[in-house]
């Protein structure tokens, strides 16, 4: 079929996106999928891009003809009777697993069910293959599998029966890879960092555990919510996917419970997440029911917050002193300033047996810390004054206007009466007291927590390392795309994101543990696909990686010596994966 350009109608305005036609086999009539979301024509607007719609048209055309040359050179009669081009970038990776010895484990829990192939080559091409050319499982086994150094063959019906078998128990292989980790590298459970997502089905009717809830991507579709945890270092730690309508808030308690009982751990874990999951339920089970503690941040706007203590935010006197603290250029880099205090909080507890609601009402001592960032203060700001430029365009009243306004809708009021009270025809006015609350209270954070011996700067930097699981979700979206799913089934649906997981906890270890940081995640699966040979036909390969500079650095921190040559042998190849042993260690 061919590519073309969706523009779609939301909210916040037009959403443009490459869609493919394709022929459904099952259902034997056309359809349509998503490839790549390119974002909204208003924030795609720059100098380099006036016109995104014509833009996007263009890069549209030019993806259906490098498609259509890309099907002719695959389908033009070959001189070689066997595949020519390897991906050998695996190579880390390859090293890592053989360190963690997770093979012997897979092997005997897959062993009830006798397959025909290698369940551990299976799990191990698909992480490979996931981390170097991510695509369906159809086309991982056609176009991929054959391409790997070391690959071996697997159709695409024992990829569909292995992963089925693999997604009914996702939770045994988290624990096996976990178990293993701890051999080499002690988990340090004093901290957790947890947050969830989730992904999007392009299905008309819910389905299993696919069901309408609240998108990430402010999607209509079904959707599927994915739990991940994170520990002291920031290594992947546990997984959770669960049914997309229900709330995530009690994921946080059901998974920090488990990774406790399956790991034993008996010492005092310090919770952390974002405001969306700062309820007082999870505050009552981290301090009431478990002994644990919590850092999360706090919503300024809304009802989440009083407005006593909206002022004390802003609040600079004698007893409310900031502390600035500046970059190394001298600049002010953010301010901070805390009290500690007792709160308040009470929830409604629901008997499983009776049913019957019970009000639980209970207090804490909580250290409250005020961030102030004067860049993002800035970044706001003019957020802030794009949706009210967006809603001064609306001077009239439209049936759909707040549709249309999208996030800008708060910014605006309805008016349909005069003073009188008289109806009049209705008209829209900007409300200039919300505008101008939202810029005061730009770049401004509030964080809580019950860990009072924790400096305020302690407490900042904890919970600003968020954001090493929020791109850990950018990772697994958007360079191991993880969606679309080209799966129906649950089970091979939960697989799929297990290989995901697997992917993106290889990655961390090694930038973590094994590079200490010198590597990231995106050097590493830059290099994993960039690094190819091709079979010359004597017993020769020919080196084709184009990245130089990331090869020589992976070369000075790992001691391969042969990465830059052009000319490599079979034997050379071998001793590039066997030498990655030693320096994982």
């Amino acid at each position: 079929m061919a590519y073309f350009l969706r523009q779609e109608k939301k909210n916040k305005g037009i959403y443009l996106q490459m869609y493919e036609s394709y022929w459904d086999r099952d259902k034997k009539q056309p359809r349509s999928r998503s490839i790549k979301a390119f974002g909204y024509v208003h924030e795609l607007v720059s100098e380099s891009v006036p016109d995104p719609v014509e833009y996007y048209k263009e890069y549209v055309r030019q993806e259906n003809d490098r498609r259509s040359a890309l099907f002719e050179e695959e389908t033009r009669p070959r001189a070689f009777a066997e595949v020519q081009e390897i991906y050998a970038g695996h190579m880390l990776f390859s090293s890592l697993l053989d360190k963690l010895d997770v093979r012997e484990t897979i092997e005997i829990l897959s062993s009830p069910r006798q397959f025909q192939f290698d369940m551990y080559d299976l799990i191990s091409q698909l992480i490979y293959s996931r981390i170097i050319n991510p695509t369906s499982k159809a086309r991982t086994a056609a176009c991929v599998f054959p391409h790997l150094y070391r690959g071996v063959s697997l159709s695409a019906d024992q990829i569909y029966d292995g992963c089925e078998f693999i997604g009914a128990s996702y939770k045994k292989y988290i624990e096996l890879f976990n178990h293993s980790y701890e051999l080499l590298y002690k988990r340090d459970f004093s901290k957790v960092f947890f947050d969830c997502t989730n992904y999007y089905f392009e299905i008309d009717l819910p389905c299993e555990d696919k069901q309408k809830g609240p998108s990430k991507e402010n999607r209509k579709e079904p959707i599927i919510g994915q739990a991940l945890l994170l520990d002291s270092d920031l290594i992947p730690l546990g997984m959770h996917m669960y049914p997309g309508n229900e709330s995530e808030k009690p994921y946080i308690r059901q998974t920090v419970e488990e990774m406790k009982s399956r790991y034993k751990v008996s010492g005092k874990t310090v919770r952390v997440a974002d405001k969306g999951l700062n309820c007082a339920r999870n505050i009552y089970a981290a301090v009431k029911e478990a002994n644990d503690g919590y850092i999360f941040s706090k919503s300024i706007h809304g009802k989440g917050l009083e407005e006593k203590e909206k002022m004390w935010l802003i609040l600079e006197n004698e007893e409310n002193v900031f502390t600035d603290y500046h970059d190394g250029n001298g600049d002010l880099a953010f301010r901070l300033k805390s009290c500690v205090d007792t709160f308040t909080y009470e929830f409604k507890e629901e008997d499983p047996e009776t049913g019957e609601e019970t009000r639980i009402s209970f207090s804490v001592k909580e250290r409250r810390i005020v961030s102030y960032n004067p860049s993002l203060a800035v970044k706001q700001r003019a957020e802030i004054m794009k949706q009210v430029e967006k809603a001064s365009g609306f001077t009239t009243y439209k049936k759909l206007a707040s549709e249309e306004l999208g996030d800008a809708a708060k910014y605006v009021s309805f008016i349909n009466t005069d003073k009188a009270g008289n109806r009049v025809r209705p008209t829209v006015l900007i409300n200039r007291e919300k505008v101008d609350e939202d810029l005061k209270y730009a770049g401004y954070n509030l964080i809580v927590t019950s860990e009072l011996q924790m400096s305020p700067l302690q407490v900042y930097s904890t919970c600003h390392s968020l954001w090493k699981i929020e791109e850990s979700f950018r990772i697994t979206k958007s360079y191991l795309d993880a969606r679309p799913v080209y799966l129906q089934k649950k089970e091979t649906i939960y697989c799929h994101f297990l290989i995901c997981y697997l992917s993106l906890f290889l990655l961390r270890v090694l930038e973590i543990k094994c590079f200490n940081n010198r590597l990231n995640a995106y050097d590493l699966i830059e290099f994993a696909r960039d690094f190819r040979l091709v079979k010359k036909g004597d017993g020769t390969l020919i080196n084709i990686s184009k990245n130089q500079a990331l090869n020589e650095r992976i070369k000075k921190l790992t001691g391969l010596s042969n990465l830059d040559a052009l000319y490599l042998t079979e034997g050379e190849v071998e001793k590039l994966f066997r030498n990655c042993l030693d320096f994982v260690c």
